[in-house]
């Protein structure tokens, strides 16, 4: 092309980019001031909730303190296709864990990746944009265990608080809401979706929204989309109310201790730039800062277990299960190939065509999760549902080897020589889906401990994936399930066939293909679906493995309350982004009403 011609199509899609994606915001303040009504530490999804809701009292400061930086120009993210390529990148926190004993064969030296986003709205900016919100046994499920006020009539209208729902057939649902700050959205194509679709109806089970009335079943995916771009926590929710004086932000802080007077939480301590800082709270610190972030902060301020606290020497101020009851979902994707095309292969991906169709329109494969499909489902057996399933299974319009040895290193943080040896490149190129049949109610538990005094030193990570037998068993029938959709007559009217390369795992080959296959290649090639929970587990006053009440108050102490996924008593049987911005949004008032 002339100078003539690029010249005006630079202009033209910086334009257009401005306007579709929005000016760059200035989100950090210089240097907080010395006190504040409430202080939130951790500016991922519940801190971008929490500092939303709490600063729309005119009356009170806020002051949100994010190790990360601000979200703004960065394609990655705003680009939904972009999301494998975020793992170790410059807000990933790029967590592992310590090398597991029942699981991860094929990772390096046996350590899981765990992404979590270190960035201003945490994991919402790397995550799969998946909204679900797992079924209503879940929080009933919560309340039995005595977190009284959590069943799911309770949390409903929490869900639907945030809710700007788009999809036309369910605007109008009992179970859904139109106006929120969070846009829900189809990020389904088309044919795939449909053919997962009909494949659910032909072994039997309900078509229908997943978060609505129909619990247990198939649907086509919804996602936090709006105009082929992310809606991630700080679009949401944070950007919104930056206008607002009382409203301050920190990035590139990396707080490092509540501060206490006695059993009183009175601020945080910060590590900005080089300096340590510090601000104090007049009503209440609020740590947000994740199912890792938020145990290692109060392991260092001398809240959890005492005898792991008097091993590096911290005072104790609240002897509490802190860490403990680390839950996760674990999955095996796996591919199939197509003799027709109806998905999206690394050439669509690359093409010019495609690119520019994002920017200029919001559509094409880039505006797409690749999440085309969900199921909840008992895969073991059953379909009542008044039971928690145990499996979630998600239609992917990409495969391990969409983009040979990238994506499997990315997003299933396979060791190379694994890739190699398992001839993922094979793949690439190729007209494929994937399917992922996802533990949904694991029976392992793990937990976090420190590692050192260091507050820069992540902590240890060792969630015991598969220590439980049961865990191995279920997986197994979810593969099965997972291979009779592929194989149904929807998608045999395709030509789909499951890619003979997962026949061949390697160490796992002399097994033959049955059962004791599949539990090698369970244990072998899980990939982690990053939804850790627990390790702050909510539950009543008189419960030993809880460290914070139903008011999600740190037992022992005051001032202090944990508002993130750390806190679910049980990991909800499904997507835990949704779960955490209702958990946000019902701790805002919880928080409100308490000062009224």
């Amino acid at each position: 092309m002339t100078n003539k011609v690029v010249l005006p199509l630079v202009v033209l899609i910086a334009a257009v980019l401005y306007i579709r994606i929005g000016q760059r915001q200035k989100y950090s303040v210089e240097d907080p001031d010395d006190v504040y009504d409430y202080i939130i530490g951790g500016g991922g999804t519940a801190g971008c909730v929490l500092a939303n809701r709490l600063s729309e009292d005119p009356d009170v400061k806020v002051l949100l303190v994010e190790a990360g930086g601000e979200p703004d120009g960065n394609t990655q993210i705003d680009m939904p296709a972009l999301n494998i390529y975020l793992r170790h990148s410059k807000v990933d926190w790029d967590y592992k864990t310590v090398p597991q004993k029942f699981s991860c064969n094929a990772c390096e030296n046996k350590k899981s990746l765990v992404p979590r986003g270190k960035v201003l709205g945490g994991s919402s900016c790397i995550n799969f944009m998946v909204h679900t919100r797992g079924p209503p046994e879940s929080y009933n499920t919560w309340a039995k265990m005595g977190a009284t006020g959590w069943s799911y009539n309770d949390v409903l209208p929490y869900f639907m608080k945030s809710e700007d729902m788009q999809i036309p057939e369910l605007m109008n649902s009992k179970y859904h809401s139109v106006g929120g700050p969070l846009t829900i959205t189809e990020s389904a194509s088309g044919v795939l979706s449909e053919l997962f679709l009909q494949a659910g109806r032909e072994l039997g089970y309900k078509v229908g929204d997943l978060n609505g009335e129909n619990p247990h079943g198939f649907m086509r995916a919804q996602a936090n989309i709006k105009d082929g771009v992310r809606v991630d926590a700080a679009k949401a929710f944070l950007k919104p109310a930056l206008h607002r004086s009382n409203l301050h932000v920190i990035t590139h802080a990396h707080v490092t201790k509540v501060m206490f007077e006695g059993k009183r939480a009175v601020g945080l301590q910060f590590i900005h730039g080089a300096e340590k800082k510090q601000a104090r709270a007049s009503r209440e610190v609020i740590l947000s800062a994740g199912t890792i972030g938020s145990p290692h902060i109060l392991l260092l301020s001398g809240v959890g277990p005492k005898e792991q606290l008097d091993q590096f020497n911290i005072p104790a101020v609240a002897d509490l299960p802190v860490g403990k009851h680390l839950q996760d979902h674990v999955g095996v994707l796996f591919e199939f190939f197509m003799e027709k095309n109806v998905s999206v292969i690394k050439e669509d991906m690359l093409s010019l065509q495609s690119r520019l169709a994002w920017i200029l329109f919001g559509k094409g494969p880039h505006a797409s999760n690749g999440v085309e499909g969900m199921a909840y489902v008992n895969a073991r057996g059953g379909k009542n549902e008044r039971t928690l399933p145990d499996t979630q299974l998600l239609l992917t319009s990409f495969g391990g080897g969409s983009d040979s040895e990238d994506t499997a290193y990315s997003l299933l943080g396979l060791e190379r020589k694994f890739i190699k040896d398992s001839n993922f490149a094979a793949q690439e190129n190729r007209h494929l889906f994937g399917l992922l049949p996802i533990l949904s109610n694991p029976k392992s538990v793990g937990e976090i401990r420190l590692r050192t005094r260091d507050p820069l030193d992540y902590p240890l990570i060792d969630p015991r994936y598969f220590e439980d037998e049961q865990d191995v068993k279920t997986m197994v029938a979810g593969i099965k399930l997972a291979i009779r959709v592929g194989e149904s007559k929807p998608f045999k009217s395709v030509g789909a066939s499951i890619n003979p390369e997962f026949w061949k795992v390697p160490g796992c080959t002399q097994h033959g293909k049955g059962d004791k296959y599949l539990e090698c290649v369970v244990r072998t090639m899980c990939a982690i679906v990053y939804h850790s929970t627990g390790t702050c587990k909510m539950g009543a006053s008189k419960d030993p493995s809880a460290v914070v009440d139903p008011q999600l108050r740190v037992r022992g102490v005051e001032g202090l309350r944990v508002v993130d996924a750390s806190i679910m008593p049980e990991i909800v049987a499904g997507n835990t982004h949704a779960p955490v911005i209702m958990i946000a949004e019902k701790a805002a008032d919880m928080i409100r009403g308490a000062q009224n």
